[in-house]
């Protein structure tokens, strides 16, 4: 067979990848913001990309028998970039985060914290006079901008302030500073996607250098370059997780060019304290990007402070405190004290209480900028199955609603007695209402285990002191801090895509194609919003929760265990094997 036949084969599945995403985008308009949601051809658009995620896999192998030359990375890369050309442009598709992301860079270019008003606090200022000044600078601002009004209709959860941190903060902003003023909703999207698109494309340059520095195929990059989660939630949906990733992969290519000079000739202290420095920033500011980059701390600090030494580490480690307080700053409650009173942290306007969410503190009518991070944090739940199974096994079951009995998980197994015992303890215990323990308690559960990998990751790694091994180690830890995380939406699996050549199981390249069934979640809700799915007893999102994603994930970690077993016994196999064959050469030494 010619060496050349992969690369052709590779040239075929462009194009024929090329051809789904130009469809996808051709259908994309169905999902305008007010198309009727029946309609929405939801099924038809995970099957197309289903298509692109089965092309998406043969072009993995193609990629990686191909001879590893400059062909193969200009293949790689520039169909990269058609394929986000095509999809630039099109409706996002069951998303509208990037919403919040145009109002956003909207009140900051008007010097205004968007950390201080909610969108709703704003629509009801456009309602009647306030005599909150900046409140009245946004109100007015909608006015004469109708785009910025129309995008403020459209925001999701508007009672709260925003949740995303200063640096992603900036791009909107840059975003906003690079649309005219006069430009309707679907200009504004598509110049902010742009931007998106712009870190994305980075991410995959330091994905292929960073393949170069642990002496990886280059054919590897494509697993980024080609991933169609990637392409639905960056180039389609547009979420802002491009940033973030883009820091976060930026700080481990930079750690890991320091681990590799280290090892090669020894450095410069300067050099060094300088090298280290560079990367705690990178980190802090992805993240001041998005906060998920923290989980990273304990294993890049670790392996620094081993390879460089504790004395070494000590200005990286203060660099990287004080730019992380520096870009988190504006998140935190103005004053917590008084936030723990029930007194207002500022003097801006509570939320009508026609517009309070129902299921939110009573401090939520206060100015607490913490307040967005803070809801997230303790109360969103979403395609979650980890989690899912311990809080159902500790939630109690609801009373009867117009007599009606609760829904029940099949997998709920923990006696009744005993869970209302634990609830009403830890309420004690831990002073919040007893509702929300079972959430808390299952956080608790959920970050202990996750503590306890991230700890072991950290310590082989530092141990190890091999660049591939750091790699592979911070992929495992983003990927276990997603997979035990209440909300694993799927744009947030794009965390773990630069790394994903590091993966010692195959399992890990099942998840950006099984993740999109998360979407299946609204088509339920659509379809069945009142009626037992199948028969089932579960109505559409019930269904979604309690069966689909077992469907989603249930198989996948048996495969996952299974990969995992298997790979382990292989070297232990050839541990015992290198092990004997020492001891037979010492055998003969001594015998000679």
């Amino acid at each position: 067979m010619n060496e050349y036949d992969d690369h052709r084969r590779l040239a075929v599945l462009a194009v024929l990848s090329a051809c789904l995403y130009g469809v996808i985008s051709w259908l994309s308009p169905q999902f305008e913001f007010d198309s009727p949601v029946v309609e929405r051809p939801i099924i038809l658009m995970l099957s197309l990309f289903a298509a692109a995620f089965i092309l998406y896999l043969f072009a993995i192998r193609s990629a990686l028998r191909a001879p590893q030359d400059g062909r193969l990375l200009k293949l790689i890369v520039w169909s990269a970039l058609l394929f986000r050309a095509l999809l630039l442009p099109s409706v996002p598709i069951q998303e509208i985060d990037i919403y919040r992301y145009l109002w956003d860079g909207a009140v900051v270019v008007q010097g205004i914290s968007p950390f201080r008003y909610s969108p709703e606090q704003v629509s009801a200022a456009r309602a009647s006079p306030t005599a909150d000044a900046q409140l009245a600078t946004l109100a007015r601002m909608c006015d004469e901008q109708p785009p910025l009004a129309e995008v403020l209709r459209r925001i999701h959860y508007g009672e709260l302030p925003t949740i995303y941190p200063p640096i992603s903060q900036a791009v909107f902003a840059a975003a906003t500073l690079t649309t005219p003023a006069s430009a309707p909703v679907p200009a504004r999207v598509f110049v902010i996607k742009c931007w998106f698109v712009v870190f994305d494309m980075a991410t995959l340059a330091l994905v292929i250098y960073l393949l170069r520095l642990c002496q990886r195929s280059v054919g590897w990059s494509i697993a980024y370059a080609w991933c169609p989660l990637l392409l639905k939630e960056v180039a389609n949906s547009g979420h802002l997780d491009a940033v973030a990733v883009f820091l976060t992969t930026l700080a481990i290519v930079l750690a890991v060019r320091l681990l590799v000079q280290l090892r090669r000739s020894p450095q410069s202290t300067l050099r060094v304290t300088a090298g280290a420095t560079l990367v705690a920033i990178c980190l802090a500011l992805a993240i001041g990007a998005k906060l998920y980059p923290a989980v990273l701390v304990p294993l890049i600090g670790g392996v620094l402070a081993r390879s460089l030494g504790w004395r070494r580490s000590l200005i990286p480690a203060a660099a990287f405190v004080l730019v992380t307080l520096l870009v988190v700053w504006p998140l935190l409650p103005a004053d917590p004290a008084a936030l723990a009173r029930g007194e207002p942290a500022s003097d801006q306007p509570p939320i009508p209480p026609s517009a309070v969410h129902p299921t939110l503190p009573e401090a939520s009518v206060v100015g607490d900028p913490s307040l967005g991070i803070a809801t997230f944090l303790s109360r969103w739940e979403m395609n979650d199955f980890i989690f899912l199974i311990v809080l159902e096994n500790l939630k109690p079951a609801a009373e009867p609603v117009d007599g009606l009995a609760p829904v029940t998980p099949w997998f709920s197994l923990l006696p009744e007695s005993l869970r209302r015992r634990i609830v009403s303890v830890d309420s004690v215990r831990v002073g919040i209402d007893e509702a929300d323990v079972p959430f808390a308690l299952t956080r608790a559960v959920t970050l202990l285990i996750f503590m306890g990998l991230a700890a072991w990751f950290a310590w082989r790694a530092a141990v190890q002191a091999d660049a591939a091994g750091f790699c592979e180690a911070a992929f495992l830890t983003i990927a276990w801090f997603w997979l035990l995380c209440p909300t694993q939406n799927p744009w947030y699996w794009t965390w773990a895509l630069p790394l994903l050549p590091f993966a010692r199981s195959r399992a890990w390249l099942a998840v950006s194609g099984l993740v999109l069934m998360y979407y299946l979640r609204f088509w339920f809700s659509y379809h069945w919003p009142g009626a037992p799915v199948w028969g089932t007893g579960y109505f559409g999102v019930t269904f979604f929760d309690f069966v689909v994603t077992w469907i989603e994930y249930a198989p996948w970690f048996v495969w996952l265990a299974v990969d995992s077993w298997l790979s382990e016994r292989a070297i232990c196999e050839r541990a015992k094997s290198y092990l004997s064959g020492q001891y037979r050469r010492k055998r003969a030494d001594r015998a000679d």
